[in-house]
């Protein structure tokens, strides 16, 4: 199972107690139908429900119009915990999610898995370019956390 170590991030204007903490960094591949990918720096967020990341990826991949969805079901608004508003929309798009086993080679062949999924563009930016939730990542790949040794691991659950 391979260890990814966890990334010291820091919050300058948040309390004393939340200004470092240990953060589930993973960079991960986005591939378009037509070969191209980019690699983005995500946060794995075990109460998110999507994969979402910056609409300025989608140029990248080819997407004309990142808005422009196969279906007005490819939308959504998005709210944070206890959100009654939209936040934010995310438009979806079919890509292949390219998690790499280890963090220094990101090639496709030293994929760990190849997840054929959904992924939002997102209207608005977030703290972070990108956003792993449970449809898409954690319902194909085991998240365990070591937080005190400063290290998670990730494996897929089906071979």
């Amino acid at each position: 199972m391979p260890k990814f170590t966890y990334e010291k991030t820091s919050i300058p204007f948040s309390k004393t107690f939340l200004k470092f903490k240990n953060s589930p960094i993973l960079k991960i591949g986005i591939l378009s139908e037509s070969g191209q990918m980019v690699k983005v720096e995500t946060y794995i967020d075990t109460g998110a429900q999507v994969c979402m990341i910056d609409n300025s990826y989608a140029k990248y991949l080819g997407i004309k119009d990142y808005k422009q969805t196969k279906s007005p079901e490819d939308t959504l608004d998005l709210s944070g915990i206890g959100g009654k508003k939209p936040e934010n929309i995310a438009y979806f798009h079919d890509l292949k999610l390219v998690v790499f086993k280890d963090q220094k080679h990101l090639e496709l062949k030293n994929a760990l898995q190849i997840i054929d999924t959904k992924i939002g563009f997102l209207e608005r930016p977030i703290a972070v370019a990108g956003i792993l939730g449970v449809y898409g990542f954690l319902d194909h790949l085991s998240f365990k956390a070591n937080v005190p040794e400063g290290y998670f691991e990730i494996e897929p659950l089906f071979d």
